[in-house]
């Protein structure tokens, strides 16, 4: 009987060890990947998280073909881990395009910080401070992830209180974003006439991207009988394609057109030539938890606009500022980032909704047999997934860390015109091919917006009304 026993453990152990393998093999599968199609300039993760899904058969037979263990539906969770270590990495590696592609030109008002330090000549400290960030994102976020789902679900239920009120919330959140325009601190100590049409006109862009939103994900603008181009067979557009040339219109095209006229690097001189560098406080930490949880748990919530909403000191623009508070940005953003990817694992399976593309893959993967009962029945799979991103934070980090003196001597090549007008092209060339002239007409609009704010000093971030509108119209229509 004691021998019975023992080999009945022994093959469990055997076992555990085989999934920790296969679950390993993927995460080093799914860090490659997303490292590599973060390089590349508008390729959004969603993008990839969609075709995976679709070839969804495929990814199943090359999981089940690499698998180590026997266990139900481990083909599933395998390329849950896949797409989950994509997600990670592909935040770490997107910080290069973010920092030194399409660095706009010095007459336009508005600039990010990541470009600032690129035209000061310190791009490799704005991609090592992104990596940072993102990496404490992800380690902080996995420590606590269970106990956020022990908060927001069972025991205690706190994510059905807050669903209640949530049409409150939004309303708030979108308040303390048009007054962050004016008041970025928001302490308005005087109502001076140029703050109160910077938040008039953050404002008329807000509601314009509001509408272009409603437009696309509220509307049967997918469906619309239009003449399209002969490689779209379907009479419709998925509504989620549509995403695709909108925040390319938002946010890709307009930097990419807007960087045809910039200088050579350097192009901006700091107040305070700093290396950027000091120790984390405890509050940073905390502001990238909260935001990570807002993120994850929240509908239509953003790194970027939770970075306003929990820290509003720290804005994207200044007219003078020192390396210090620019890579501090940069670290704070990367990390909610990350933080909010893990959360919204913790998410899909308390409250089974799907925050991001990404995992509404996994959702898809892992089966409804995964996503039913309490969330705590469910700690395994959680848990093979949380370490398939902590897998790919750790090689990520390591990877950027490897890459950033290639960085230094290619800074030159990396924000040259000729890689912008390739990058415009393939941008708007995968646009077209995908979602046809509905999405040409939606990138149109999108680019028209998203040209206006830089130039008009505008931060780029009311244009996420094109999500928060939608969802505030959703959320008072079911109240």
């Amino acid at each position: 009987m004691r021998a019975r026993n023992f080999a009945h453990i022994e093959s469990e152990a055997v076992l555990d060890l085989s999934l920790l393998a296969s679950v390993l093999v993927s995460a080093a599968a799914g860090t490659a990947f997303g490292f590599l199609t973060g390089l590349v300039p508008a390729l959004h993760m969603n993008n990839i998280a969609a075709a995976v899904t679709a070839y969804g058969s495929a990814a199943l037979a090359v999981s089940g073909s690499v698998a180590f263990a026997d266990v139900p539906n481990g083909a599933g969770i395998l390329v849950s881990c896949f797409i989950s270590s994509t997600l990670v990495s592909h935040i770490f590696s997107e910080s290069v395009v973010s920092t030194y592609v399409g660095i706009p030109d010095e007459d336009v008002v508005s600039v990010l910080p990541a470009h600032r330090l690129a035209k000061a000549g310190l791009g490799a400290l704005a991609v090592r401070s992104s990596a940072d960030g993102a990496l404490a994102g992800v380690l902080c976020s996995v420590a606590l992830v269970f106990p956020v789902c022990a908060l927001m679900g069972s025991p205690v239920l706190a994510y059905d209180a807050i669903s209640k009120l949530m049409p409150f919330v939004v309303s708030v959140f979108i308040f303390l974003l048009i007054m962050s325009e004016g008041y970025p601190s928001l302490r308005p100590r005087h109502h001076a006439p140029n703050h109160i049409m910077r938040m008039i006109s953050a404002f008329a862009v807000f509601l314009a991207a509001g509408v272009l939103g409603t437009v696309v994900l509220l509307s049967n603008y997918y469906a619309a009988p239009v003449m399209d181009f002969p490689w779209m067979s379907n009479g419709f557009v998925p509504r989620s394609s549509l995403l695709l040339p909108m925040f390319a219109g938002f946010f890709g095209v307009p930097s990419l057109m807007l960087s045809m006229g910039s200088r050579p690097l350097p192009g901006i001189t700091f107040t305070h030539a700093d290396d950027g560098a000091r120790p984390l406080s405890a509050r940073e930490v905390f502001t990238m938890l909260l935001g990570g949880v807002m993120v994850g748990w929240l509908p239509g919530m953003t790194s970027g606009s939770a970075t306003t909403a929990c820290s509003p000191t720290m804005v994207e623009g200044r007219a003078v500022e020192d390396v210090s508070s620019a890579s501090r940005f940069v670290w704070l953003y990367s990390a909610i980032s990350t933080s909010g990817a893990v959360m919204s694992v913790g998410a899909l399976f308390v409250i089974q909704r799907a925050r991001s593309g990404s995992m509404d893959a996994v959702s898809f993967f892992v089966g409804e047999t995964f996503v039913q009962g309490e969330w705590f029945q469910l700690v395994p799979l959680m848990s093979a997934i949380l370490l398939s991103m902590v897998v790919s934070s750790i090689l990520s980090h390591w990877a950027l860390g490897r890459f950033l003196p290639v960085l230094s001597r290619s800074s030159r090549f990396l924000c040259s015109r000729a890689l912008a007008v390739f990058s415009l092209v393939f941008v708007t060339g995968l646009c077209l091919y995908l979602t046809g002239t509905r999405g040409a007409l939606v990138m149109a609009a999108s680019v028209s917006l998203g040209m206006l704010t830089p130039i008009a000093g505008i931060r780029r971030l009311q244009l996420m009304g094109s999500l928060l509108v939608p969802i505030w119209i959703l959320f008072v229509t079911m109240m």
